[in-house]
């Protein structure tokens, strides 16, 4: 196992830390889930062969030196997009700064709207019994899909889509109502598609139409 005697102090930390915002370009840990040639990275490098992993944009909107407890160790915070490796983060940071380094502990902190306020440990899960203590703690399914675009559907454009068809919208209200919500669908032009007020289907919008990702059988 390699070693390093550097230990770089706050600043120095600091300093290289806005080198990793944005968008990023990020080799995965050898240690990781992805499948190379059929197989888990990780059962790869756990037979001692190197892995051959190439590199993927990731990104990273804030990234903050919390504290330094002691020469070993630091704590930061980060704020990523999907798909980032937060051991990968420690592993590029501690190379810049001439060092090397691992993540010991890993904590998720948020994940979309969801926050460890409302968190329960799985000890305490655990200890329940099934049935209607379980069910108070569970949240509607449409907390989930709060920060996500909304498009309202007619009635036909909701069964269309409940059935798995894309939705062409093609008419000038068809377009106005794209335009209204092209300001908030995100890069990959997810959208929650509700009628009546409920959600039917999460989709895409691609051009001037609604493809179903994933019905909603609610």
């Amino acid at each position: 196992m390699e070693t390093s005697a550097a230990r770089p102090d706050a600043e120095a930390i600091r300093a290289a830390l806005p080198g990793f915002l944005g968008f990023v370009e990020q080799i995965p840990p050898q240690y990781c889930a992805l499948k190379i040639n059929g197989e888990r990275a990780y059962d790869i490098a756990r037979e001692g062969e190197v892995v051959d992993i190439a590199p993927r944009t990731v990104r990273i909107d804030r990234l903050e030196l919390i504290e330094t407890p002691d020469a070993d160790h630091a704590v930061l915070e980060v704020d990523c997009g999907k798909g980032t490796y937060v051991r990968s983060i420690a592993r590029d940071l501690a190379e810049r700064l001439g060092t090397l380094g691992h993540i010991r502990d890993l904590r998720r902190l948020r994940v979309g709207s969801f926050t460890l306020d409302g968190a329960i440990s799985l000890d305490d899960l655990t200890a329940m019994e099934q049935g209607a203590a379980v069910e108070r703690l569970l949240l509607p399914i449409e907390t989930a899909l709060d920060d996500i675009p909304a498009l309202a559907l007619t009635d036909a454009e909701a069964h269309r889509l409940k059935h798995g068809q894309t939705v062409a919208l093609l008419t000038r209200q068809d377009r106005e109502r794209l335009t209204a919500l092209r300001g908030d669908v995100g890069g990959d032009g997810t959208v929650i598609a509700l009628f009546g007020g409920k959600p039917v289907a999460l989709a895409r919008v691609e051009g001037a139409e609604v493809r179903p990702v994933r019905v909603l059988n609610l």
